[in-house]
């Protein structure tokens, strides 16, 4: 066991099941952004690093479990590993929910690699540059690759692939921000479904700076089909807590039903579950193939009710 994750309450897949094909931190790119730090093993080989058969027998014991999306994605690039056409191809058959591959887009230069993305329900591949000298600098790949490519890449594989793309950019000040127009007309050539602006907000593997609000605001301009998707304020309204707390204080309530009684919109259900399960208020059990989130064990507000 130990190969998926999750499911990870995520504001851009809801609840999310996560499936790692990878050794922690295998990448072809060491983003000065990665919330993971910096990349252990630097490198454009793929390779088989964990055994095929039973990352599938995880995805069939838990398959019951409810998620959102199967997604694969982890601790590095998907697509590095050799064994990522076939699992999805396969994890397709088990599962009854989409599977998603989040990827950071270098390697869809490859047709062979195109076309094992290609087995997914939804792909969610990024791009933040447009110009050699910003990829260098914001994501700092492996020898031998090139942006001009990566970009060429993304069109090709929009042109073979009918699902959906979200194509998420991440901005970072005095990095890549100065070339918005040039990513944003790369964004559009490539004709994703959804353009997904992003900025630092967690602690990145660099000291590197978030642009602010005003500033994402006005990259709207820039990039009009867009949407922005950084979590700035990772906090939960005092109000909304405590009518929260006070409503899995009576009995556990599913995502779904938190949602209606609080009159919240999933993204926001999902973020502040999220935030007051981070900070140990709450917890998920889950029961008849159901995730239901009740006052964790240690909340005060527990001993009080009962």
């Amino acid at each position: 066991m130990g190969y998926l994750f999750g499911p990870v309450l995520s504001r851009r897949l809801g609840l999310s099941m996560g499936v790692d094909l990878l050794k922690y931190k295998t990448c072809n790119l060491d983003c000065v952004y990665c919330e993971l730090g910096r990349t252990v093993c630097l490198t454009v080989c793929r390779d088989r690093f964990v055994p095929r058969e039973k990352v599938i027998k995880e995805i069939e014991q838990r398959r019951d479990e409810p998620f959102d999306y199967l997604t694969f994605a982890g601790s590095g690039e998907p697509t590095l590993s050799l064994d990522l056409g076939d699992v999805v191809c396969r994890a397709k058959k088990i599962v009854n929910s989409p599977v998603a591959v989040i990827t950071n887009s270098t390697l869809l230069s490859s047709s062979a690699v195109r076309k094992e993305v290609a087995a997914a329900d939804v792909v969610l591949p990024s791009l933040d540059a447009a110009s050699q000298e910003s990829f260098s600098a914001i994501n700092r790949p492996a020898e031998g690759l090139f942006a001009d490519k990566m970009i060429q890449g993304l069109k090709d594989f929009r042109r073979e692939f009918s699902g959906e793309i979200w194509l998420e950019v991440m901005l970072v000040r005095g990095i890549n921000d100065h070339e918005a127009e040039r990513i944003a007309r790369a964004a559009e050539a490539i004709e994703p479904d959804r353009i997904q602006l992003n900025t630092v907000v967690r602690t990145p593997a660099e000291p590197v700076e978030p642009l602010s609000r005003e500033e994402m605001h006005r990259m709207l301009e820039i990039f009009p089909r867009a949407e922005l998707i950084p979590d700035w304020d990772w906090s939960v309204p005092e109000r909304i807590k405590d009518r929260l707390l006070e409503l899995l204080s009576q009995k556990e309530h599913t995502l779904d039903e938190i949602g209606l009684n609080l009159d919240l919109g999933a993204s926001d259900a999902i973020k502040y579950c999220k935030i007051l399960e981070k900070e140990g208020m709450i917890s998920r059990r889950l029961f008849r193939g159901n995730l239901y989130f009740h006052l964790a064990a240690n909340n005060p507000l527990r001993s009080t009710k009962i």
